[in-house]
């Protein structure tokens, strides 16, 4: 895959995000290397989320609203189908991408044809902002097993990037965890390498308060359901005790980590 070839198309599900999605599309508009469009999903809003997104003026910009609230998977697996591009990137509508990202990403792609599937480091940050300094020193993606994946994710959804030829698509049954499942599932089919630089900025980090991630038991048992499918997959069943006791272990420590925040 050649320089010329290499095309992205970013994919932004929202729900009632009239408070940040204009940041979000912001950071897409002012990448260094453009993206081929910007797909955004609109999750069924009674904001004034569509009326935002319509007021922006850029032709890069896909808008479809579902008719009914059905996820993020949901609308993430219809930007995957609308997307044209070679590339597919993630962003979630309260999250920012840095300026550099789809630069330095395209460089590492174009010097390494073998890789289907990336991922980065990401900053949690809880306003509207980011270090817009450059990144200048070279970062060289190394390969993520399976199991450092399985055990503890680096990555979330808008840290991570897929080629349009791979046919692995979110579990819209899994409504937390749903990332972790889908970078596994990746990881598993077509490998996946990883950039330490942080490329994204996330508004919250999984298993702390605030939105869909502050359930700390519900996304405990979405992970414990991506493990079963895992050992299911792989006929890996004696693992699955281990596993769940694993999680178990993570779900006491971080009640005492983050219970007192």
């Amino acid at each position: 895959m050649n320089h010329h070839t290499l095309t992205f198309t970013i994919v932004i599900p929202v729900y009632n995000g009239e408070q940040f999605i204009a940041k979000a599309i912001e950071s897409c508009l002012q990448q260094t290397c453009l993206p081929n469009e910007i797909i955004i999903i609109d999750d069924a809003s009674n904001d004034t989320t569509g009326e935002i997104i319509r007021n922006i003026n850029s032709a890069l910009i896909v808008y479809r609203k579902n008719d009914q609230n059905r996820g993020p998977s949901f609308c993430r697996n219809i930007g995957i189908k609308l997307a044209s591009s070679s590339w597919i990137l993630f962003l979630d509508a309260d999250d920012l991408f840095h300026r550099q990202k789809i630069e330095i990403i395209n460089s590492c792609l174009i010097n390494n044809n073998n890789i289907k599937a990336i991922g980065h480091s990401f900053i949690v940050k809880k306003d509207t902002s980011f270090d817009e300094k450059d990144l200048k020193k070279v970062i060289i993606a190394k390969p993520v097993t399976v199991l450092q994946i399985l055990l503890r994710n680096r990555m979330v959804t808008p840290s991570v990037g897929v080629a349009a030829t791979n046919a692995i698509f979110f579990d819209e049954q899994i409504r937390y965890a749903e990332d972790h499942d889908f970078i596994l599932r990746t990881a598993e089919e077509y490998g996946i390498w990883y950039l330490d630089i942080p490329l994204c900025s996330i508004n919250r980090r999984s298993l702390t308060t605030g939105g869909q991630s502050g359930n700390k038991w519900k996304m405990r048992t979405g992970e414990m359901k991506m493990y079963s499918k895992y050992c299911r997959r792989n006929n890996q069943y004696l693992l699955l005790p281990f596993l769940i006791l694993f999680s178990l272990c993570k779900h006491i420590r971080n009640e005492f980590v983050f219970g007192k925040q």
